[in-house]
């Protein structure tokens, strides 16, 4: 299966600009980044549970494309 929680992802400091990286993980367990720029703590959130939203339908985009290539 996909692991999500490895993806890397880029988001700008909400303070400086200055773009920083993460893995999807962090965005699951909501961690606290510090910015590379700034310095400025950076609470990352998973509004409304959007990753777990996204990697269900991902997992049943994929089962259905199993199931349309036959196995």
């Amino acid at each position: 299966m996909l692991d999500l929680d490895r993806q890397p992802i880029q988001f700008p400091c909400p303070r400086c600009g200055f773009y920083n990286g993460a893995r999807l993980k962090q965005v699951r367990l909501r961690d606290v980044v510090i910015c590379r720029g700034c310095k400025s703590n950076i609470q990352l959130d998973d509004h409304m549970n959007s990753y777990r939203r996204a990697r269900r339908s991902i997992e049943r985009a994929l089962g259905d494309l199993r199931r349309a290539l036959g196995g």
